[in-house]
């Protein structure tokens, strides 16, 4: 009986409870929905006004790097025109186009412009003097820097002034130099072309000992001391007593080796050996 009794009661109550719990719950809903309305009369305005600041940005940014990709493309043609006219034997259309490329392509395509204009010069003094004003620009990144030293110290090299050639190679002969092997190789053949075999002695056996050199580098440096060795001599002393000859021109034609290992050889070594008469 009393068990019968309490039944209605406690199911009623348990239905009572849960629709307490939805009337809080309602109210819950309520307060939260004026609180935001409430933020949203107070911050709309700044809120709507950073919206469209992101989609300005935005708009701006795309548009800045979808004209930055045309001016890029546009600075290649250019630049690939200019070559196919210096590559034709045009080198004086090739440096004006080079020149005019300079003054407002992108930083970059207007970095290697100057350096190829300066390349083109007939006038060797005024050619180096672009390359070393290139090679000290602080605008100008330290690769390209030291591409200028580089294409100076051909010229250099062409020229035949042995203090010149040691005075530009040294600096890119360091163990962080991005050309070092290309500028060790360069200084050798120059020191042997000069007859200064001590030095290229030396220079050549750097990089036959450096693992880090370019097989086709370690190759080339093989094959100029053999040449080394056929001008002087293995040992200079034996040389001079048996008055073996110390003949022979050389004429010497430098590559810019790609600074990778494991890059391919590149076949024959770039020297022609003249026998003196």
């Amino acid at each position: 009986m009393l068990s019968a009794a309490v039944s209605p009661v406690f199911s009623g109550g348990v239905k009572g409870l849960a629709h307490m719990s939805d009337i809080f719950h309602e109210v819950d809903e309520d307060v939260r929905r004026d609180k935001a309305a409430d933020l949203w009369r107070r911050y709309h305005t700044p809120i709507l006004i950073f919206a469209v600041l992101i989609v300005a940005a935005t708009g701006a940014w795309s548009y800045y790097q979808t004209n930055r990709q045309k001016m890029a493309e546009a600075a290649n043609a250019r630049f690939e025109a200019a070559v196919a006219l210096a590559n034709e034997g045009k080198a004086q259309e090739a440096a004006t186009a080079f020149d005019a490329l300079a003054k407002d392509a992108p930083k970059g395509y207007a970095t290697l412009a100057r350096i190829r204009a300066a390349e083109l010069r007939e006038d060797k003094a005024r050619a180096l003097q672009e390359l070393d004003a290139i090679a000290d620009d602080k605008n100008v990144d330290k690769l390209n820097q030291e591409v200028a030293l580089l294409r100076a110290a051909l010229i250099i090299l062409e020229s035949g002034d042995r203090q010149k050639m040691e005075r530009a190679l040294g600096p890119m002969m360091t163990s962080n130099g991005a050309f070092r092997f290309s500028a060790q190789e360069w200084n050798g053949l120059d020191a042997l072309a000069n007859d200064d075999f001590d030095e290229a002695e030396r220079d050549f056996n750097v990089l036959l000992s450096d693992r880090d050199a370019p097989q086709s580098v370690r190759q080339r440096a093989a094959a100029y001391q053999g040449l080394l060795h056929a001008k002087r001599g293995p040992k200079p002393a034996a040389a001079a007593a048996g008055g073996a000859p110390s003949g022979g021109n050389i004429s010497v034609t430098p590559v810019i080796e790609p600074e990778q290992e494991g890059a391919a050889p590149s076949g024959e070594a770039p020297f022609e050996v003249k026998p003196s008469k």
